[in-house]
């Protein structure tokens, strides 16, 4: 039901830093302020930049295509997707550092996840190990309240008194040993305290879960949006009075690349490896060497969208590589066709109303971005993350003191862990998710857009082959003066 992706146990393709130092892309040289498309002379001759192009860019650039068709195909089969963005030194730390995706669910997922044994299948061996709460929470946390409650259990018994002053009783079916100098607390401490972190700990993790839930919204209107404006751009460009030349058809094919563009822009802006599981990144790597490693994947993803045969396309990928912020690029850009080409009489022709609508998509878009940056910039207060993760290690960490004279050396360290996963596990979830552009699978959206794209432009085509079979019947039909010369062969 899981598929594991990323280096070591979780890889099948590395990309190390010495690849990564040498892959960034070549920067296009500045452009103009503005760029007209009305002319020729905002775009520049990319011919040299691509025949200088490296083979070894070229063959990064294929492996970074092919691992990213893994990932979608491990995501076509699998209910979850293991996700490791903390890499560390080894196999087994990002074995207990990695967290699981959810991928976008249909009728066999929802029937899956809802079957009656769900309860009593996830309490199986294998899924206990294989679950990500347990292997994050298993070091350091869970060894360290181990080790408190190991030490407690040894002093009490070997070491707060000799054995004949020790008395042994029984209580819970453990046998329970005491003594005056025995560590030990009354277990009325934590049930009045209880209450109180049960209260930090659940607004916490509703809060990062609204956070959840917003970035999952933002991403939906996004997707909306650009549907949307898709289909309103192949439909209605050119307008009643604008001419159907290549000037507007190339216009009207780049706008809904750039909308395609839109979305692989938004992932590798809203997270740092751009959803590239295979890619390592690790804390000593700078910040140019994470970025020169990134492009390669962002490249690799924009040849399947622009066709870099084409000066015009191979110019268009190349300033939007050598931006900084590329979500504002793509946004800026579409609003430079509609003013240029869709709104001008003489080109697109279209009605001033029409125009203004796809500004208006253009501005909510421009809002989706504002809100996605708003969750990835703004944490929940850290002072407030940082008490309730203090209040919750040290009461964990005190229960064995309380655990001790119930139920004895023998119960105290497992019935001690099992609290202490339940309530940290609650916190970690929220932890998780309280980043949520990490934990949702924005690969995924952006084959919904592109799959959506790609319809509404063949849909487009086989409506145009049949317009024009209708023409030429009506052509047909005037010349000969025959109405049965109206038979042709629809495309649709």
């Amino acid at each position: 039901a899981a598929v594991r992706l990323g280096r070591g146990s979780f890889a099948e393709l590395h990309v190390g830093r010495s690849a990564a130092a040498s892959s960034a892309p070549a920067r296009a040289p500045p452009g103009p302020q503005r760029r007209g498309y009305s002319d020729d002379e905002g775009f520049s001759n990319a011919t040299s930049g691509r025949v200088g192009a490296s083979d070894g860019l070229n063959a990064r650039i294929a492996a970074e295509r092919e691992a990213q068709q893994r990932l979608a195909l491990a995501s076509a089969r699998a209910m979850t997707i293991h996700y490791c963005r903390d890499h560390g030194s080894n196999s087994l730390w990002r074995w207990i550092r990695g967290l699981s995706i959810d991928v976008n669910y249909d009728f066999r997922r929802w029937k899956k996840h809802q079957k009656a044994g769900r309860h009593v299948g996830i309490w199986t061996p294998r899924k206990i190990v294989r679950a990500d709460s347990f292997r994050r929470l298993l070091f350091p946390d869970l060894f360290t309240i181990g080790a408190t409650s190991s030490f407690v259990c040894y002093y009490n018994t070997y070491l707060a008194c000799l054995p004949e002053d020790a008395v042994t009783t029984l209580k819970h079916g453990f046998n329970t040993l005491l003594g005056h100098g025995m560590l030990s607390l009354p277990m009325e401490c934590f049930s009045v305290t209880s209450i109180a972190l049960g209260l930090l700990v659940t607004f916490k993790t509703q809060t990062c879960y609204s956070r959840y839930t917003d970035a999952r919204t933002q991403w939906g209107l996004m997707i909306n949006e650009i549907r949307g404006l898709t289909s309103r751009i192949l439909t209605r460009v050119p307008g009643p009075k604008g001419t159907y030349d290549d000037r507007v058809v190339n216009a009207q094919l780049q706008a809904v690349k750039l909308l395609r563009s839109l979305t692989v822009a938004f992932k590798y802006h809203l997270t740092e490896d751009g959803c590239n599981p295979h890619i390592v990144i690790r804390d000593e790597m700078t910040d140019p060497e994470i970025r020169a490693a990134v492009n390669v994947s962002l490249q690799a993803e924009l040849h399947q969208i622009w066709d870099m045969e084409d000066e015009r396309e191979f110019d268009i990928v190349q300033r939007l590589l050598s931006c900084d912020h590329r979500p504002v690029w793509v946004l800026h850009e579409l609003g430079h066709i509609n003013a240029d080409i869709f709104a001008n009489p003489s080109l697109g022709g279209m009605h001033p109303i029409t125009s203004a609508e796809i500004d208006r998509s253009l501005m909510m878009l421009q809002g989706t971005l504002g809100g996605c940056e708003k969750i990835l910039r703004t944490p929940i207060y850290t002072p407030y993350t940082k008490f309730t993760s203090r209040f919750l290690f040290l009461w964990c960490n005190l229960l064995p003191l309380a655990f001790f004279p119930l139920v004895g050396p023998v119960g105290t360290v497992p019935v001690t862990m099992m609290v202490a996963f339940f309530m940290m596990g609650i916190e970690d979830i929220g932890s998780r998710v309280e980043q949520p552009f990490d934990v949702l699978p924005l690969w995924q959206y952006c084959q919904v857009v592109d799959q959506s794209c790609e319809q509404m432009l063949r849909h487009s085509e086989l409506l145009r082959q049949t317009e024009q079979s209708f023409e030429m019947a009506d052509s047909l039909g005037s010349a000969d003066g025959d109405e049965n010369l109206y038979s042709f062969v629809d495309p649709l």
